[in-house]
C-alpha cells in the first residue's frame, strides 16, 4: 500500500511539470523549478542530504582525486589587492617566475582589484592545458609585467605537518578526501622510523573517502580487526583490516575537537574501540551518515543518506536530528560539544573490544582524556592582530621591505629558520602601529606584544615553507592539548592506565 502511495506522488510531481511546461501562459525554464524542488525535498530528510550544483560537483570531484587544476598559488586580498603568499614548489607559477608578495592586478585582461575572493578563484583556475594571463605588480620595480602561464594539476596533500618532537612523532591529517592519505603517511613515517610513539592530529579534519579511512586504520590495527560497519535499508557492510598494521604496535595518542567529523571519526573510533590509541581533546562532531553522490545527468548531483555508521563496539556515531530541521541541527552543535552539557550518566554505554573499557555513545567520539578549547585571547592586541588579519598585513610588508631571494639565502630549511630567525625592530614597530589603527584602545602591553611577534615569525614560516610551519614554530609551544598527548606518550604508567594495558612495547 505503502509503495503505490509513492508511485502515485512521484507521478503527482511529474504531472504537475509537465502541465507548467505545456499550458502555462508564459514560457518556463524548468531548470530552475526543477533544482529548487529537489533541493526543498532533500531538505526535509536527515541534515546531510543536499542537493549539489554543478561548481560544487566539479570541486568534490577534484577534491576526490587529490589535486586541482591551477597556477600553484596562495594568497590574500588586502585593502583590495591579491596578494601572493605562496609560490608552490614545481607550480606553473614556480616555473614562470611568480614570486612572493607579488600583486596580482589583472587576470586574462580584466582587473580583480576589489573582487571577491571566489570571483579571484574561478578566473585563476581552469581547464589543465590552458593558459591564463596574469598582470603582476612587483614593489621592486617600475609599471606592470604580464605573463601567461599554462594551467596544471595541483596535488593536495593531506598531512599537513609532520616532524619530531623529542622522540616523539608529530602527524596532522588534515583530511581524508585524497586517495593517497595512506601513502602519504607512509612517506613521512620514513622519518620517524626511531619514534617511541606517535600523535596523529585530526582536530579540523572533517572528514572524506570511506576507503581512505579504512586503509588509514589498518596502518595501526591487526588483521581481522573491525574498523567500522554500514547499517541501511540495503547499505548493511564490514570493513575489516586486511593485514597486519606497520604501526599496530608502535604507542598512540589520537587528537580531536568539534571539528573531527565523519571518515576522521571512523579512525578514532576504530582506534578508541580496540584499544589502541588514547583519544585527547574534544567531543567530536557526530557525523556518521554514509552518504551516496550521484550524479546527475546534467552534471549536477545528490548526497543521499543511505546508511549509518557504526564503530567497531556498536556506537553510533551519528549525534541525533530531527528530520527537515537542519537549523536546529546546527543550532545544537554548540550545545551538544560543550563539556558542561554532556550528561555521562544519560549516554549509552559500551566496552572497548580487547580491555572492556568503558565508551560513550550517544553520536560523535568522547575523547579518554577531555582538554577545554584554548580561552580567547583576553589581551585588545592580540584579539585586534586576530580580528582585524593584522598578521598578513605585516607578513606582506615584511617581504615588501626584504628579498625573498636573499631571505632564503640566509634560511633555506625551516630549521634555519627556527635557529636563526629575529624579526626587525621596524617590523615590529609597524606591526604595533597597524594594530592601533584599527583601535585604538588596543594598549601595547608587553606581554600581548611578545605573543603578536611569536605568531607574525610562524606565519612567515608558513608562507614561506608551506603547510605545517605555523604549528611546528608556534602551534608546539601553545597546543594544551598536544602537550596532553606528549606527556600521555612520554608517561608510559598513565598510558597503560588509560588504556588498561601494558604498553610497554
Amino acid at each position: 500500500m505503502a509503495q503505490q502511495h509513492n508511485q502515485q506522488q512521484i507521478q503527482k510531481l511529474n504531472y504537475v511539470f509537465n502541465y507548467l511546461r505545456n499550458n502555462y501562459v508564459d514560457d518556463v525554464d524548468l531548470e530552475p523549478l526543477v533544482d529548487s524542488a529537489i533541493e526543498a525535498t532533500l531538505n526535509q530528510l536527515d541534515p546531510h542530504s543536499s542537493y549539489i550544483s554543478r561548481d560544487e560537483m566539479s570541486r568534490m570531484l577534484s577534491s576526490m582525486d587529490g589535486e586541482f587544476t591551477g597556477i600553484g598559488i596562495t594568497y590574500a586580498i588586502l585593502r583590495d589587492s591579491v596578494v601572493i603568499t605562496h609560490v608552490m614548489d614545481a607550480s606553473p607559477a614556480k616555473r614562470c617566475g611568480l614570486k612572493k608578495n607579488d600583486r596580482i592586478v589583472a587576470v586574462d585582461g580584466r582587473h580583480i582589484v576589489g573582487c571577491s575572493r571566489d570571483t579571484i578563484q574561478n578566473l585563476l583556475r581552469g581547464q589543465r592545458g590552458s593558459n591564463v594571463s596574469l598582470t603582476i605588480a612587483r614593489r621592486a620595480q617600475d609599471g606592470y609585467s604580464e605573463l601567461s602561464i599554462k594551467r596544471d594539476d595541483i596535488p593536495t596533500k593531506s598531512i599537513g605537518a609532520a616532524y619530531m618532537i623529542g622522540n616523539i612523532a608529530y602527524v596532522d591529517v588534515d583530511s581524508f578526501l585524497g586517495r593517497d592519505v595512506t601513502a602519504e603517511f607512509r612517506e613521512v613515517a620514513r622519518e620517524f622510523r626511531d619514534a617511541e610513539g606517535v600523535i596523529i592530529d585530526l582536530r579540523g579534519n572533517m572528514g572524506g573517502l570511506l576507503t581512505s579511512a579504512v586503509q588509514f586504520s589498518e596502518l595501526f590495527l591487526r588483521r581481522g580487526d573491525r574498523i567500522v560497519s554500514t547499517v541501511g535499508r540495503r547499505q548493511n557492510d564490514v570493513y575489516e583490516a586486511s593485514r597486519d598494521g606497520l604501526f599496530s604496535d608502535m604507542p598512540l595518542v589520537i587528537l580531536v575537537d568539534e571539528a573531527t567529523a565523519s571518515a576522521s571519526e571512523i579512525v578514532t573510533g576504530a582506534l578508541q574501540d580496540h584499544d589502541r590509541a588514547v583519544v585527547v581533546g574534544r567531543r567530536t562532531y557526530g557525523k556518521g551518515l554514509v552518504q551516496r553522490v550521484i550524479k546527475l545527468f546534467d552534471e549536477t548531483g545528490i548526497r543521499i543518506t543511505i546508511a549509518h555508521y557504526i564503530t567497531p563496539s556498536g556506537r553510533d556515531i551519528q549525534r541525533p536530528y530531527s528530520m527537515g530541521d537542519k537549523e536546529g541541527y546546527i543550532e545544537d552543535r554548540e550545545r551538544y560539544n560543550h563539556p558542561d552539557s554532556i550528561d555521562y550518566g544519560a549516554l549509552p554505554r559500551y566496552t572497548t573490544l580487547h580491555n572492556h573499557r568503558t565508551v560513550y555513545g550517544g553520536g560523535g567520539i568522547t575523547p579518554d582524556v577531555y582538554v577545554p578549547a584554548t580561552q580567547s585571547p583576553s589581551s585588545p592586541f592580540i584579539r585586534t592582530l586576530i580580528a582585524e588579519n593584522v598578521v598578513t598585513e605585516v607578513v606582506v610588508e615584511y617581504f615588501d621591505r626584504n628579498s625573498i631571494d636573499e631571505f632564503m639565502a640566509h634560511y633555506p630549511t625551516l630549521q634555519d629558520y627556527v635557529d636563526g630567525f629575529v624579526l626587525d625592530d621596524d617590523i615590529i614597530e609597524y606591526m604595533m602601529c597597524a594594530v592601533c589603527r584599527h583601535n585604538n584602545d588596543a594598549e601595547e602591553d608587553e606581554e600581548g606584544i611578545a605573543e603578536a611577534v611569536r605568531i607574525v615569525i610562524a606565519q612567515i614560516a608558513e608562507d614561506v615553507y608551506g603547510a605545517g610551519a605555523y604549528h611546528f614554530v608556534y602551534g608546539r609551544y601553545a597546543d594544551a592539548a598536544l602537550a596532553e598527548a606528549v606527556s600521555i606518550i612520554e608517561d608510559v604508567d598513565a598510558m597503560s592506565r588509560l588504556l588498561g594495558i601494558d604498553v610497554r612495547f
